[in-house]
């Protein structure tokens, strides 16, 4: 029986075949059989402090390779722990499998320890709505074809997570042959509208492009400066689309949105055509768009129809498939001799006077940092008032380089996404923005980069409280319930604890020093901000209302 092979033994060389070098989680009897097999096929294992956090590192990792990320827990409490992360790679589009342990099936209907049935906590239905396909294996003749189903949805198409739930005898089952089949790349190009898009960006007297997401995820920016080069079509940014363009290209008019500028907002409710390039349009983006200036014509770009014509109250021309295929495909194949001459204001207007603080400003740090980091870098944003003063006064030099997740907003996430781009990207320097609530929740994490070596520079903006959510109950209800720390968190005596070097900053120069000194050292800093706490973050278009 030397020709058989596990259920483990198939999956573990398939995704080394996939080129997956680092899988992430933390490990538990139910989930060891593939854990250790995907160590003798050589993929790393990246153990983390709380398998959210393990989830982020994956969705990272899927983030700098573009390849699948691999992210696993044991059953039970072990797999409910990632179902935030799942969420997370599915509002992001990020193609990450997650495997969690099951019982036995022989075992099936006896009361286990850590349950994954249906007599518990039934993990392939939990999953299923927060990742584009959920499935339990209950026997090994049946792997192949829902590994090959649950890859392709992944890697395919929207791209996005995908889950599976795997019994313990499964994993360890013997099979004679399992076949398994790595999916190509296809173009994913939407041809039928073309004659329509580009007709509307002729006949538009004052056009806007919105550059969502969508740019970063599909790597399109280069293509999204040819199409606006091409036709002086000016650029505004959403949250999530910071970093499409670099920020000082006489196009980009700057961010929209929370977290955005006047000039930005007043093009938005100016404008005749939308050209949306992978942005869902949602509140967070078009919070400062009036009703009555919704453009007479829309352009959406969109790999995910699912909101595509749904948000604005404009005719729409919609354009499917892969952003970046569609805006090389539209590119060489215009007639740019039947391009009207236009006019247009060149950049940047956008910039607004910092605010005046006698304490440390969080607005100017942001607008002086990039100066500070290598070209060669990527600046992971968590979410909170330090994520949209970010949005607001950080420089992106390199596009693509400047990731945020607005739409989903899990505090923490940044974390582990930062470290597991480190892992895809050694030599690049990765910098984590974060909160201090959001690193009292998974700030853990931090000794998982400093046991295995993974050098990103965390800086914790340390303000005392949950400020976004301070500031916008304050200004809508009169009322901070909930929202201070009464005993603030120690982020140096907490970092230098779990093995990293700390820095504890209260003015510009002490950050300037401590962040080129950390870009240097190539270890595992953390950078502590004490910033002014009553600073006013670019947060005030979103409102509580309770009645």
């Amino acid at each position: 029986m030397d020709f058989l092979k596990t259920v483990a033994d198939y999956m573990a060389q398939a995704l080394r075949n996939l080129g997956v070098t680092h899988s992430f989680g933390i490990i538990g009897k139910s989930i060891c059989p593939v854990v250790l097999k995907m160590v003798d096929h050589g993929i790393e294992f990246i153990p983390g402090r709380h398998e959210s956090s393990s989830g982020f590192e994956a969705a990272g990792y899927a983030l700098k390779t573009g390849g699948l990320g691999v992210a696993f827990g044991t059953s039970g409490p072990g797999g409910t722990n990632l179902l935030t992360a799942a969420a997370h790679a599915k509002a992001n589009n990020l193609p990450v499998l997650f495997i969690t342990g099951h019982q036995s099936i022989k075992e099936l209907g006896i009361p286990q320890c850590q349950d994954s049935s249906a007599y518990l906590a039934d993990l392939a239905e939990m999953f299923r709505p927060a990742t584009l396909f959920s499935k339990l294996v209950e026997r090994g003749d049946h792997f192949s074809t829902i590994f090959n189903h649950a890859i392709s949805t992944a890697l395919s198409g929207k791209r996005g997570p995908v889950h599976l739930c795997i019994p313990f005898d499964v994993q360890t089952e013997l099979l004679e042959e399992c076949r398994i089949v790595i999916p190509e790349r296809e173009n994913l190009i939407s041809h039928s509208n073309f004659e329509r898009v580009i007709s509307a960006i002729h006949q538009s007297s004052h056009p806007l492009i919105i550059a969502g997401k969508g740019v970063n995820r599909s790597g399109a920016h280069k293509e999204l400066v040819q199409l606006a080069e091409t036709f002086n079509i000016p650029v505004v940014t959403s949250p999530g689309g910071k970093g499409a363009i670099a920020w000082d290209h006489p196009l980009y008019h700057g961010p929209i949105g929370v977290g955005g500028c006047k000039h930005g907002d007043d093009m938005l409710n100016r404008s005749d055509l939308f050209i949306v390039l992978g942005s869902r349009l949602s509140d967070m983006t078009i919070c400062n768009l009036k009703a009555e200036n919704h453009p007479n014509t829309l352009i959406q770009f969109d790999v995910d129809p699912t909101f595509v014509g749904k948000i604005l109250n404009s005719p729409t021309i919609s354009v499917s498939g892969d952003l970046r295929d569609n805006l090389a495909f539209y590119l060489e194949n215009v007639d740019t001799s039947s391009i009207p001459a236009r006019e247009t204001e060149t950049g940047p207007h956008y910039k607004e006077e910092l605010p005046v603080l006698s304490k440390l400003s969080l607005a100017s740090i942001m607008s002086t940092m990039s100066e500070q980091l290598p070209y060669n870098n990527t600046l992971f944003v968590d979410d909170g008032s330090h994520g949209f003063n970010a949005v607001k006064w950080y420089n992106v030099k390199k596009p693509g380089s400047f990731v945020f997740d607005a739409y989903f907003a899990c505090m923490g996430n940044s974390i582990g996404m930062a470290i597991g781009a480190k892992v895809a990207s050694p030599e690049e320097t990765i910098v984590c923005i974060t909160g201090d609530g959001c690193f009292m929740m998974l700030g853990t994490e931090i000794n998982t980069a400093v046991c295995k070596d993974i050098p990103v520079i965390f800086i914790v903006v340390n303000n005392m409280q949950l400020d976004m959510a301070l500031k916008g109950m304050q200004k809508t209800t009169g009322r901070i319930d909930g929202t201070l720390f009464e005993v603030p968190m120690d982020a140096v005596k907490f970092a230098e604890s779990l093995g990293a070097t700390g820095y504890r900053c209260e003015t510009a120069e002490q950050f300037a020093s401590a962040l080129n000194e950390a870009v240097a050292s190539n270890r595992v800093a953390v950078i502590e901000l004490l910033t002014d706490r009553d600073e006013v973050p670019p947060t005030a278009h979103r409102t509580l209302n309770l009645n």
